[in-house]
């Protein structure tokens, strides 16, 4: 079995410096934190962090708060965080709250019990004003939801632009007619993506129809986002386009235009949002907004993992770039 002094001479570096690269010491510089990281592995070197956890009181462990584990977006961002946590000697405990803030609040007892060193919050919706005071007392991370009034650490993208951008680009193939179908729930994306579509309508002076406008269910389940499009596309005079603010969502719509003998894009334009898996299972493919997914969860662990050091991270809260993916499903506006 290999030995931290096998993993130094590996690495051509003094067991001090790879002991500190163990317990994730700020002073170590980046390239040689990768060189024993290197070393490690090539060695098959497992750390007796059962001793050291004791010493040190740490339980090596991140408490990862998810509102459930099927939907394709969250599963991607926790493979970020998973994947960056073992890239530190950490692991994930992941647990499912289906958004139940009494549950959140128990869970995060975790931190006080010292059964986990950290904490990142996947879902948490405005009314999660709650969340400073454990923010305050140990370190804690939201992403990609967050609570605009709070200082609180978090990683996210601009919700507000990408969903202008995501319609200004329907303008721009000549729709005049846009829908949209949202969520009810009271997640911060939810409410700046609407923003965003109505700011494009609004600088484009065009109308809003409350008509063209439809909202599935708080987890934006494919069945609710189903009945809001049959209900908007059974009008005489409907949308040409429509702007969803998830791809399950914007995939419930063209489901529901198939069966309703409209043709995607010839006869509707779909955009979704995020990027997931399915939208390229089946044609059209999905044209979307693309999500960092797993940078998302990445970024996330880095920065939880400066907290938990005792640093004060240069930037606490991180906004990723995002990408408009043109695909299938959109199509200049052809006159009705």
């Amino acid at each position: 079995m290999a030995t931290v002094e096998d993993v130094a001479r590996e690495a051509g570096l003094s067991v001090a410096t790879v002991s500190r690269v163990l317990n994730n010491s700020s002073s170590v510089r980046p390239e040689t934190a990768a060189r024993v990281r290197e070393a490690i592995d090539r060695l098959g070197y497992v750390p007796n962090v059962s001793a050291r956890n004791l010493r040190r009181n740490e339980s090596r462990a991140i408490l990862l708060l998810s509102p459930n584990f099927t939907n394709p977006f969250y599963a991607h961002v926790m493979t970020g965080v998973i994947e960056e946590a073992r890239r530190y000697g950490y692991d994930v405990l992941l647990c499912s709250t289906a958004g139940n803030a009494d549950k959140e609040r128990k869970l995060l007892e975790m931190l006080h019990n010292r059964r986990a060193d950290g904490a990142i919050l996947l879902a948490c919706t405005r009314q999660h004003h709650w969340i400073k005071r454990y923010a305050d007392r140990y370190p804690l991370v939201v992403c990609p939801e967050y609570v605009p009034e709070l200082d609180v650490p978090h990683v996210s993208i601009d919700n507000r632009g990408a969903a202008r951008e995501a319609v200004r680009y329907l303008i721009g193939l000549g729709h005049r007619r846009i829908g949209m179908i949202g969520a009810d729930n009271d997640y911060l994306s939810t409410y700046l993506r609407m923003e965003g579509y109505c700011d494009a309508l609004r600088e484009a002076g065009l109308q809003r129809y409350e008509s063209d406008f439809g909202l599935a269910s708080v987890d934006y389940s494919f069945a609710s986002g189903h009945t809001c499009a049959h209900r908007i596309l059974s009008q005489a005079q409907r949308p040409t386009a429509m702007f969803c603010v998830s791809d399950i969502l914007a995939l419930s719509v063209i489901s529901a235009a198939q069966e309703r003998g409209i043709a995607v894009p010839d006869g509707l334009t779909v955009v979704g949002f995020d990027d997931v898996d399915y939208t390229t299972m089946l044609h059209p493919f999905l044209t979307t907004i693309r999500q960092p997914c797993t940078q998302l969860g990445e970024q996330s662990v880095r920065l939880l993992l400066e907290l938990m050091q005792g640093r004060q991270p240069a930037q606490r809260q991180l906004t990723l770039p995002y990408q408009l993916i043109e695909r299938e499903s959109s199509a200049r506006c052809a006159e009705r």
